[in-house]
């Protein structure tokens, strides 16, 4: 099943506890957040979400939404919000939750979007969306040709070096830079009940990381929000 993490999270919406366990290429298991992380309230999310949630402005695009917790707490701001997820179940459970205006669609395709928002969120260490640096770079050059002069990007990622990123440890990151791949770089996969889900790359990156990646992009880092080194920092980009 390729949407089993879309799955666990419409199970949460109806009131499901079982917890999702994430899986590395390596073999190395770990238990997922379950939906006291994914449903959290802003009162249970790190620091600098919660910091960065006073600073959204305008029409939001909120990427990744899962099933919508940051853009229920944005409606609740009064706020007009667009959710979107590339999992159909994950969609559900956002309506379900209460966001009024959900879609399917990936990050790679938001051109119909886009230029429309005033802000766009990847909270949720959503910049792994990007799956790779040069991902990244390439549909962030995108955007800025795209969005309107004003238009800020919340991106969360965290530090692989610390010990806060999930799936990543010290040996890990290590055999990442031997063989010269980004040190916050990992394949992962989920298990959920009885279903497990396709491999995926997802991408964490340092503080130093996320401006060498935006060299070029026309985006500069404006303020970055953070608490200790091993937890999430949300970067807020401007246009340069």
């Amino acid at each position: 099943m390729s949407d089993v993490f879309g799955r666990a999270l419409l199970d949460w919406a109806k009131g499901g506890n079982v917890h999702e366990i994430v899986e590395r290429e390596d073999g190395f298991i770990q238990g997922g957040a379950g939906p006291e992380v994914y449903l959290a309230p802003p009162r249970g999310w790190p620091r600098a979400e919660r910091r960065a949630l006073a600073l959204i402005r305008g029409v939001v695009l909120d990427v990744g939404c899962g099933a919508g917790r940051v853009a229920l707490a944005l409606q609740e701001r009064r706020l007009e919000v667009i959710g979107l997820d590339s999992s159909s179940n994950a969609l559900a459970a956002a309506r379900l939750c209460g966001v009024k205006d959900v879609r399917l669609g990936s990050i790679d395709h938001l051109e119909r979007i886009i230029a429309n928002v005033d802000s766009i969120v990847l909270f949720g260490n959503n910049f792994g969306l990007f799956r790779t640096l040069d991902h990244a770079r390439e549909l962030l050059s995108k955007w800025a040709r795209m969005v309107k002069p004003g238009t800020k990007i919340f991106l969360e990622s965290t530090s692989a070096y610390f010990g806060g990123a999930p799936g990543i440890d010290r040996p890990y990151y290590r055999g990442n830079l031997e063989a010269g791949r980004p040190p916050g770089s990992v394949r992962l996969r989920y298990h959920y009940k009885d279903a497990t889900g396709e491999w995926f790359t997802w991408l964490f990156v340092s503080q130093r990381e996320l401006r060498d990646a935006l060299r070029g992009t026309g985006w500069r880092v404006a303020r970055v929000l953070k608490s200790t080194l091993s937890e999430p920092y949300v970067a807020v980009l401007e246009l340069e």
